[in-house]
C-alpha cells in the first residue's frame, strides 16, 4: 500500500497571522513525487543517517535559539496536561499543619489566648496558652510509678508554660518570676528506683511527649537520701532540639522506632519529628528554568538545600539553551522549605507544591509541548513557509534520532577527518568491537566546540601522555575524562584501558552503545524510505499492537494503537508487543502509516521481513540482513556474536528496542509575529511572570512585538511523544537551512 498526499496553501498577509488547517486545493498535479524524500547533501548530517526529506516542499532561512524564550519545553503529564508554574506559594503546607493539629488533639487539650502588642513599640507583651493535660495520662502514670506524690508533681510540671509535648509546635516564654527562675523551668526528678525495668518503662512514658529525660543518683538531686546507689529519672522541659545528646544513643538503642526517625532525620534536616500518617511522603513541584540544563538546576538545589542532588526524581532531562517547564519530585521535604529557594535562583523558580504518593521516574510523561519562534525570515519567504507546514501537518517527518544523540555534528565547511565532533556513535563502535585504547584515543582528542583551555589540555595530554599532569589540569566537570585518567595514573593500570572505559559512569559508557544503536537505525530508515516512500504500509513491515488486539476489528487495533501513542509509547519499553504485515493486511489497509516501527537493534528484537536492493552493489538484504550489513560495513560490529569478555560492552547487554518510523506533530500551528528589536522577547514563558524583566518596550508596545515591525518570526506551537526530537521538525520544515544563533550568555 502506498499512500500519498497533496499539499495545500493558502495565501495570508496580514502583520500577525494564524496559519489555520489548509483549504483543499491542489497545488501539485502529482502527489506521488512529493512523498519521495530528497537527498540531504550536508556532509554532517550523513554522517548520522539523517539522509532523506519527508517531502520535497522547498524550505526556508530562519535562526532560532537568538534568545532562551525562542525555545519553550513544557513537560506533558500522563494525564496530558501541560506541565505550567502558576504560583510559587506553598498552600500545601496549611493542609499538613491541619493534620499536625489534629494529631496533636487526639492527646491533648488546647485553649489559646490571644497575644497582646503596644502600638508601635519594639517590645512587645506575650500572654501564654493555658494547656490542660488529659487526666487519662496521669492515670496511666500513675499505673507505672505507683507513687501519687510523684503523680501530683508531674500533674504542676506538665502545666507549666514552656513545657513542650508531643508534636505542639507552640514554644512558649516564661517570663521571670514564674514557676522557673529568670525563664528557665526547673527539671523534675521523680522518686528514686531501684528497678532497671521500672526506669525503662519511665523513659518510654515521657518519650511520648518528646521530653528530655536522664538518670541522676540521689546523692546529687535528693540530699535528704540515704542510699546513694539508688537513681532517679530526671525530666528536663523539652527544648525544641531533640533529646540530650546522651539519651539520643541510649534511646536509638532501646527502640527501633527512633532508629527510623535517627535515620530520617539525617537523610531530611526539616523532617518534622512525626510524619501524619495518612499525609503522602513525596512532595512534587514545578521547575521552570532559563539557560540551564536540568543537571545543572537541580545540583543548585541540592547545594542550597545541602541535601545530595540524587534524592530529587524527574520523568526527563530538559533543554538548556531554552525555557523549560518540569516536574520534580523529592521525598519528605517541606514545601515552605523549597519555596524559600525562590529567593536566591535567579534562573531558577518553583512553585505549584503537591504530596503524592509516588516519586517521578524516567518516561513517566508523554513527552513535550514546544513553542519555538524561527526569526529573521524573509517576507518573500512567507508563502513557504505557510506550504511547508501544511505539507509537515499532512505527510510528518521521518522519526530520525537527532543530532543531539551523537554530539556535535560538523558542518559542510568543516573538515570531518579534523574533528572529534558527533563521534559520540563511532566510540560505540569501538566499544562493541574491543578496540579499547582506540576509543579512548577519540574521548580524549579535543573536540571542535570546546574551550581553548580545554583544547590545550588535551593537547598537553596528547603530547606527554601524563596522566597525573593532565588531572591536575582537566576540569571537575569532564567526569568523562578524569574517570579514565584517574585508573591510568594508577601504578601499574597504564595499559588496563578495559579497566580506564569501565570507571566510566553507568550512563555515559551506555550512552555510547545507544548512540551506535541509533545510527544503524538512522541508516535503515533511510534505505527503508528510500525504497518504499513517506507515510506507507508494506508487506514485511513490522507495526506496534497490544496483547489485546487479538480477535479485534481493524478500527480497534488502530484504535488501541492510537491511545497507545497517546500515553506516551515509546519503543519497546511500551510497546507490549510487535508483528509482521502481512500481504492481506495491506490489501484491507489493516495498519495506519503511524504504526509502522523500527528495531533499534539488539539481541530480543524482531526485525522487518521486506527486502532491498541496494544501488551501489546490487546486493539483495532482508531487514535483518540489512542491519547486520551496516554493522559491519560501518565500523565492523558484529551484532549477533562479541569479540571480548566485557559485558557492559556487548550487545548481549542491550535487548533493544522499537521506534516509530514517521512522525506527525500533534496540535501544530505556526503565527506570523513582526518586531524591531531583536533582543525583546516574542512570547511569554512561565518565568516572566515572577521574574521582573528590564524591557524599554514593556509598556508601550506589547512585550516589543510591533504590528508593523521591520522583521518577521514564525512562532510554532507543537507536541510530540517522549523520545522524539523538536529538531527533526525543524529539520523537515526549513530543510536543514535553520541555525542556532551563538548568543552571548549575558543576553
Amino acid at each position: 500500500m502506498l499512500r500519498t498526499f497533496d499539499l495545500y496553501t493558502r495565501v495570508s498577509c496580514s502583520s500577525t497571522t494564524y496559519v489555520p488547517y489548509p483549504k483543499i486545493t491542489p497545488l501539485f498535479l502529482s502527489s506521488f513525487f512529493l512523498t519521495m524524500a530528497t537527498v540531504n547533501k550536508d556532509e554532517g548530517e550523513c554522517a548520522i543517517g539523517l539522509e532523506l526529506f519527508a517531502n520535497n516542499v522547498p524550505g526556508f532561512s530562519a535562526i532560532f535559539k537568538t534568545l532562551k524564550s525562542d525555545f519553550i519545553v513544557k513537560e506533558i503529564t500522563e494525564t496530558g496536561e501541560v506541565c505550567s508554574l502558576t504560583e510559587l506559594e506553598p498552600r500545601v503546607d496549611q493542609e499538613l499543619e491541619r493534620k499536625e493539629k489534629e494529631m496533636l488533639e487526639n492527646t491533648l487539650t488546647t485553649t489559646t489566648t490571644a497575644k497582646e502588642e503596644d502600638d508601635g513599640k519594639s517590645s512587645a507583651k506575650e500572654a501564654f496558652d493555658n494547656v490542660v493535660v488529659k487526666e487519662e495520662i496521669f492515670e496511666e502514670f500513675r499505673k507505672i510509678s505507683e507513687n501519687e506524690e510523684d503523680v501530683e508533681r508531674l500533674r504542676t510540671f506538665l502545666n507549666t508554660p514552656g513545657v513542650r509535648r508531643g508534636t505542639d509546635p507552640l514554644i512558649l516564654k516564661v517570663p521571670d518570676g514564674s514557676d522557673g527562675k529568670n525563664g528557665i523551668i526547673e527539671p523534675l526528678v521523680l522518686a528514686p528506683s531501684r528497678d532497671k525495668e521500672h526506669r525503662k518503662q519511665l523513659h518510654t512514658f515521657f518519650r511520648q511527649f518528646q521530653l528530655e529525660t536522664d538518670s541522676v543518683t540521689l546523692d546529687n538531686e535528693c540530699p535528704n537520701a540515704t542510699n546513694g546507689q539508688n537513681l532517679c529519672i530526671r525530666v528536663h522541659p523539652s527544648s525544641g532540639r531533640g533529646a540530650l545528646s546522651n539519651n539520643k544513643k541510649r534511646n536509638a538503642r532501646d527502640d527501633q522506632n527512633n532508629k527510623n526517625n535517627k535515620r530520617n532525620k539525617k537523610a531530611s534536616s526539616d523532617m518534622r519529628p512525626t510524619w501524619p500518617a495518612d499525609l503522602p511522603t513525596t512532595l512534587q513541584f514545578v521547575m521552570c528554568k532559563s539557560g540551564r540544563d536540568t543537571t545543572d538546576a537541580l545540583n543548585q538545589l541540592s547545594n542550597l538545600l545541602k541535601c545530595n542532588s540524587k534524592r530529587f526524581q524527574i520523568a526527563g532531562t530538559k533543554d538548556k539553551r531554552a525555557v523549560t517547564t518540569q516536574r520534580i519530585s523529592i521525598y519528605k521535604y517541606r514545601a515552605f522549605r523549597l519555596a524559600l529557594l525562590n529567593k536566591t535562583c535567579k534562573d531558577i523558580k518553583i512553585g505549584n507544591f503537591t504530596y503524592v504518593e509516588r516519586p517521578l521516574y524516567f518516561g513517566k510523561s508523554m513527552g513535550n509541548a514546544f513553542t519555538i519562534c524561527l526569526r529573521k525570515i524573509d517576507e518573500q519567504q512567507k508563502e513557504t513557509v505557510i506550504a511547508a507546514v501544511n505539507a509537515l501537518r499532512e505527510i510528518g517527518t521521518i522519526n530520525y534520532f537527532g543530532a543531539q544523540r551523537f554530539g556535535n555534528v560538523s558542518s559542510t565547511n568543516q573538515d570531518p577527518s579534523k574533528t572529534s565532533t558527533g563521534t559520540t556513535h563511532k566510540i560505540g563502535a569501538l566499544l562493541l568491537n574491543g578496540k579499547f585504547k582506540e576509543a579512548i584515543d577519540v574521548i580524549l582528542q579535543p573536540k571542535m566546540k570546546e574551550s581553548a583551555k580545554i583544547k590545550q589540555a588535551k593537547e598537553k595530554y596528547i603530547e606527554t601522555q601524563d596522566a597525573q599532569e593532565a588531572l591536575r589540569t582537566f576540569p571537575r566537570f569532564m567526569h568523562i575524562e578524569r574517570a579514565i585518567l584517574e585508573v591510568q595514573a594508577a601504578k601499574g593500570r597504564e595499559n588496563d584501558f578495559s579497566g580506564q572505559l569501565l570507571a566510566i559512569p553507568s550512563k555515559m559508557k551506555r550512552m555510547y552503545i545507544n548512540a551506535y544503536q541509533s545510527y544503524l537505525w538512522n541508516k535503515v530508515a533511510s534505505e527503508r524510505v528510500r525504497k518504499f516512500g513517506v507515510n506507507t504500509v508494506v508487506e514485511g513491515d513490522l507495526v506496534a499492537i497490544t496483547d489485546e488486539d487479538d480477535g479485534k476489528t481493524v478500527e480497534e487495533i488502530q484504535k488501541l494503537s492510537d491511545e497507545a501513542y497517546d500515553k506516551g509509547l515509546k519503543g519497546g519499553q511500551s510497546l507490549k508487543k510487535v508483528r509482521l504485515v502481512t500481504a492481506e493486511d495491506v490489501a484491507k489497509n489493516a495498519f495506519d502509516p503511524s504504526d509502522v516501527v523500527l528495531p533499534v537493534p539488539g539481541h530480543a528484537v524482531m526485525y522487518p521481513s521486506w527486502t532491498t536492493t541496494r544501488e551501489d552493489d546490487n546486493k539483495t538484504f532482508d531487514g535483518k540482513s540489512l542491519f547486520h550489513e551496516l554493522a559491519m560495513n560501518e565500523g565492523g560490529v558484529t551484532l549477533e556474536h562479541t569479540k571480548h569478555s566485557i559485558m557492559e560492552f556487548s550487545m548481549r547487554s542491550y535487548p533493544g528496542d522499537y521506534r516509530r518510523l514517521f512522525l506527525k506533530p500533534k496540535d501544530l500551528k505556526c503565527e506570523f509575529i513582526r518586531y524591531d528589536d531583536t533582543k525583546i522577547d516574542l512570547v511569554k514563558t512561565d518565568m516572566d511572570a515572577f521574574v521582573k524583566k528590564k524591557n524599554k518596550n514593556d509598556d508601550n508596545n506589547n512585550n516589543g512585538v510591533e504590528k508593523e515591525g521591520k522583521l518577521l518570526a514564525a512562532k510554532l506551537s507543537f507536541k510530540l511523544g517522549a523520545g522524539n526530537y523538536a529538531t527533526m521538525i525543524l529539520r523537515e520544515l526549513t530543510k536543514a537551512q535553520a541555525r542556532e544563533y551563538s548568543y552571548d550568555d549575558k543576553c
